[in-house]
C-alpha cells in the first residue's frame, strides 16, 4: 500500500505534464523493484518468486503486483495493488492541494501537563517538565546508593519526564530535592 500511495501521489502531481510517461516510467520501475525486493526479503524468497506469486492481470490488460491478505470472517480481505494506473497524460486533471486533517491523540505527557499540578509536591504554580536523556543514566548515577525521591518516581513509572513546579525543578538540578514522599 505504501509504495502504491507514494507513486500515486507523484502520478497525480505530474499528470498534467506533457512528458509524464517518459519521466515517470523510470520512477515506476524503481518503485516496482523496491516493492518486489521488499516482499522478497520479507518472505525470504527470490524476486522471481514474488513476480510469480503476486503478478495479476487486470480486466484492462495491465499486469500489476497484487497482494491479498485474508482476514477473519466479518472483515473483508486486505487487497493492495501496485501499478494499476496508466502513465498517460490527463490534460483535464484537477490538482487538489488540500492538507488532510489528521486527528492527533494526546500523549500521556500532554495529559499530565494539562493537569497543571506538580507530580512531586502538588503545587499548581510555575509548572515545568524535568527531562532526562535516558533512564539508564539515572539508574547508573545512583547505583549502589539510594536515589532521591524524584529519581525513584521516574524509574518506578518508567518515564523520562516528570511534571514539576519551578521550585522542585530547581532543587532537582541543584541536587537538593528532599520533598514529600511520592505516590
Amino acid at each position: 500500500m505504501t509504495f502504491n500511495v507514494e507513486f500515486q501521489g507523484l502520478l497525480n502531481y505530474y499528470s498534467l505534464a506533457h512528458n509524464v510517461a517518459k519521466r515517470l516510467s523510470l520512477v515506476r520501475y524503481l518503485c516496482l523493484q523496491s516493492l518486489v525486493k521488499t516482499l522478497a526479503a520479507k518472505h525470504k524468497q527470490s524476486s522471481t518468486w514474488v513476480y510469480r506469486r503476486y503478478t495479476r492481470l487486470l480486466e484492462n490488460g495491465r499486469k500489476v503486483i497484487a497482494v491479498n491478505v485474508p482476514r477473519e470472517a466479518p472483515k473483508k480481505p486486505l487487497v493492495s495493488i501496485f501499478d494499476a494506473h496508466s502513465l498517460v497524460r490527463d490534460p483535464y486533471a484537477v490538482i487538489k492541494d488540500n492538507v488532510p486533517y489528521t486527528f492527533l491523540h494526546r500523549s500521556e505527557l500532554i495529559t499530565r501537563l494539562l493537569k497543571g499540578e506538580c507530580e512531586l509536591c502538588g503545587s499548581t504554580v510555575g509548572i515545568q517538565v524535568h527531562h532526562v536523556r535516558k533512564l539508564a543514566d539515572v539508574r547508573e548515577m545512583y547505583q549502589g546508593r539510594k536515589p532521591p525521591l524524584w529519581a525513584t518516581f521516574m524509574i518506578g513509572r518508567r518515564r523520562k519526564t516528570v511534571v514539576v513546579c519551578q521550585s522542585c525543578h530547581q532543587s532537582i538540578h541543584a541536587g537538593t530535592y528532599d520533598g514529600p514522599k511520592l505516590n
